[in-house]
């Protein structure tokens, strides 16, 4: 189940977006708790329902919905509509965290300090962005579904508050890493160019400030051409 944890959105499509991916996940268990192919087909069909969630802390969600099913097999009094519930719940808070964790602050970060390697000739950037992402990776990937099982349902709230900590120290490490980045850029930048790619470096920079305000696509765009083939043409 964990292997196949890797392959979730191989079968994403616009009726269940991850739904059928999800399900992949989870035969091998359901075909251990039906005992017949009767129970196995109402198993399911249970899980081909739409699906969308983080697909790194998905591991997280299938390691809760694998304690459910045990504990219901084994006689506890857990309605399938509760695990339903539990899955939506699951999902939706996961996604929004995942996606905030892991795109907008680990990534970025992890890309603005190899890319700082890497403008000094430095191989250790893509093995320093390659590390620190799988780190943090395999360990919500593989370590997630080994949680979600030991923890059950609650670990959505321990899990929740681990990331909003971590996410804080991150974020604020990128912040310091941006600086850096960006003082580096012009710097090296006015000795590569002088004045005139530093300027235009500056003109990117504010493009990029001018969408954050947004501003309209089709003139920030412009702005950033016509600088760039002033800059070509000066130059």
């Amino acid at each position: 189940m964990i292997w196949r944890l890797f392959f979730i959105q191989n079968s994403r499509n616009a009726r269940t977006l991850d739904g059928l991916g999800f399900l992949h996940v989870l035969t091998p268990l359901l075909r251990e708790l039906a005992d017949s192919e009767e129970e196995l087909d109402r198993l399911t069909r249970r899980y081909t329902k739409y699906f969308n969630a983080n697909p790194i802390l998905a591991s997280y969600i299938a390691g809760v919905l694998t304690n459910l099913e045990i504990r219901k097999k084994a006689g506890g009094d857990i309605p399938a509509a509760h695990i339903e519930r539990v899955k939506s719940t699951l999902s939706s808070v996961l996604t929004a965290r995942g996606d905030d964790f892991f795109e907008i602050v680990l990534i970025p970060l992890a890309l603005t300090i190899g890319c700082i390697f890497a403008m000094y000739n430095s191989y250790l950037g893509p093995i320093f962005f390659l590390f620190f992402y799988n780190f943090y990776h395999l360990r919500s990937r593989i370590g997630g579904y080994r949680a979600g099982v030991m923890g059950g349902e609650e670990i959505g709230r321990d899990l929740t508050t681990r990331l909003f900590r971590e996410r804080k120290v991150l974020g604020g490490c990128a912040a310091f890493v941006s600086g850096v980045f960006a003082a580096l850029v012009f710097t090296r930048a006015w000795s590569f160019g002088g004045p005139r790619l530093a300027g235009w470096g500056i003109v990117a920079i504010a493009a990029l400030l001018g969408l954050r305000k947004r501003f309209s696509v089709f003139w920030t765009v412009l702005i950033v051409f016509l600088a760039t083939a002033l800059f070509v043409l000066i130059w």
